[in-house]
């Protein structure tokens, strides 16, 4: 008799169990739907690049998104080059290819990876800021104010929030131009930047970006860098400089985007699909406690 209750209570703390682990388990690796939109701006918000996807054609399984080559703003030499120099200020666009197992993204510009030298600023130093991606179809706020919002610290020198580089989910964001002599809020953020670029005659773009997605209800808008978020996984550069044999072998056409750095890098996928419905050890525990007590009641 003794026997026949404790192997019922096995077998309703196994179901428990079970029910945990199934709900609690990862899905199938989530794809780039139409409408994902991925975005970054430079520290001090001089320019900026965002991609949707679905809204150019594919080559070769890589999507492609233009910035304007004449809206990175280079402080007093205005907007461009200066006596033949390169201007560091400006984003000429993205690439993102989706695969079986990674998400691969491109990012192509005058900055290096590891910024350009600023006397006047924190770390004696202005370079990229972090980049988001948004899989919601929400506006960039929405998405981060419910929770949807993924980032990616790409470069170790900036002013992220985060300190390892990777994929981070959960992402709620911040601003960066006030230790980056940039367009803070007082300095109209988003719309100080344009009416700049307006004001150097200049034509302000961002790739595939529409405005409203990043501004929505605030023409100040500034968010470049990451605040917190949770860790998902490590990224892999495949360039962080020059172009790579290793890069084109994804089919990455170097002729698309003529910026002076190329930085490329990519990550598993599956990490977007980790669902926070996943008990920690000590939560499948106690639940199965739980779930032992409730058996011992009935019997």
């Amino acid at each position: 008799m003794m026997a026949g209750k404790i192997l019922n209570l096995l077998k309703i703390v196994a179901g428990s169990l079970g029910i945990i682990f199934v709900t609690g388990q990862a899905a199938n690796a989530a794809s780039l739907n139409r409408g994902t939109t991925f975005s970054t701006f430079l520290e001090c918000l001089n320019d900026g690049v965002g991609l949707v996807i679905g809204q150019n054609s594919t080559i070769n399984g890589w999507q492609y998104a233009f910035d304007s080559n004449s809206d990175g703003v280079n402080g007093i030499w205005g907007i461009g080059a200066a006596f033949g120099k390169r201007n560091p200020y400006d984003i000429f666009g993205m690439a993102v290819k989706e695969t079986a197992d990674s998400i691969i993204v491109v990012l192509n510009g005058n900055m290096p990876l590891t910024g350009n030298p600023e006397a006047s600023v924190a770390s004696f130093q202005i370079g990229w800021g972090d980049l988001f991606f948004n899989l919601s179809g929400q506006d960039f706020s929405s998405a981060m104010n419910s929770g949807d919002l993924f980032g990616i610290r790409f470069a170790d020198v900036n002013a992220s929030g985060v300190s390892r580089l990777g994929v981070y989910g959960g992402v709620q964001a911040k601003t960066v131009t006030d230790i980056k002599n940039g367009y803070t809020t007082a300095a109209g953020g988003l719309s100080g930047y344009e009416n700049s670029v307006t004001w150097l005659r200049g034509t302000v773009g961002y790739g595939d970006l529409s405005r409203n997605y990043l501004v929505g209800n605030d023409p100040k808008f500034n968010l470049n860098a990451i605040a917190r978020g949770n860790f998902l996984t490590d990224i892999t550069f495949l360039a962080n400089s020059d172009v790579t044999p290793q890069l084109i072998a994804t089919g990455y056409d170097a002729t698309k985007l003529a910026g002076a750095h190329t930085i490329a890098f990519k990550f598993n996928k599956s990490a977007l699909s980790r669902t926070a419905s996943v008990p920690e050890p000590s939560s499948i525990i106690t639940l199965a406690a739980i779930g032992l007590a409730i058996a011992c009641r009935k019997q």
